[in-house]
């Protein structure tokens, strides 16, 4: 049963570990307005899946959004918003389009897992949201690369 808060969840991750005044952001993947989405996302993870992330630098800029750095914990929301576990970024990193490696493609839990259907995947994604801010998805274009773990669970 998902904790009651993401400020209870981590007071109850506090409790067992020393972050050292760190803090937490929530966090889900996904669309939050396709619950069901956000849900099989959060699943993949829970199942061990998925554990990366790319999202181009151009999204975390256009909405004013910190990029994620090595040591930063995020509380996940499953499709109905509530807290299900803690993940702490282990690998962040500013890399070209086609310069993410297909080790990275593959532990994103995604499609066959390989960096041609990943590939596929992500121009489809990603095209629509940089036209959105003016911008297009090249070779070139910097993403951020993300791998994270989950440190907690909620009961």
């Amino acid at each position: 049963m998902p904790a009651q808060s993401a400020e209870q969840l981590w007071k109850d991750f506090n409790e067992t570990t020393d972050t050292n005044g760190a803090s937490y952001q929530t966090r889900w993947f996904g669309d939050q307005n396709k619950p069901a989405e956000v849900q099989a996302l959060t699943d993949a993870i829970l199942s061990g899946t998925k554990t990366a992330t790319t999202t181009p630098l151009d999204s975390y800029t256009a909405e004013q959004v910190a990029i994620p750095q090595v040591g930063d914990y995020n509380v996940l929301l499953n499709g109905d918003m509530k807290p299900v576990a803690i993940l702490k970024t282990v690998v962040s990193e500013l890399v070209p389009f086609y310069r993410i490696s297909g080790e990275h493609a593959y532990h994103e839990g995604d499609g066959d897992g390989t960096i041609g259907d990943w590939r596929k995947r992500k121009t489809e994604e990603f095209t629509p949201a940089l036209e959105e801010h003016g911008a297009s998805l090249t070779p070139d274009t910097p993403m951020v690369s993300e791998v994270f773990e989950i440190v907690f669970r909620a009961d």
